[in-house]
């Protein structure tokens, strides 16, 4: 496992109408679950560019519904870095179910 740390980075979010008001919470991901947070988990998801929060925003629908784009200026350490992908030979394997090729 690589760890790293992100300085002065700017993240990305769609957020939900609902949710404006409290964009830090993570209250909507934990209210469904998520990729890395079980239900009753509040979690936080951010991209780190513009793209990929769009594209990540309309996951029921193809129609984009109707959403405020949040960025968000990150200070972070330890991060686990999967730039380099993930590799059977160095990682534990319960990191290879948060990798995406």
């Amino acid at each position: 496992m690589i760890l790293t740390a992100l300085t002065k980075v700017t993240a990305y979010r769609m957020h939900v109408p609902r949710w404006a008001v409290a964009p830090t919470s993570g209250a909507g991901a934990g209210k469904h679950g998520g990729r890395a947070n079980r239900i009753g988990l509040n979690a936080l998801y951010l991209a780190l560019d513009v793209n990929t929060a769009v594209r990540e925003y309309p996951q029921i629908s193809s129609l984009m519904p109707p959403g405020t784009l949040v960025s968000y200026q990150l200070t972070v350490a330890p991060i686990v870095d999967f730039t380099s992908g993930y590799h059977a030979e160095k990682w534990l394997p319960f990191w290879e179910d948060f990798y995406c090729d």
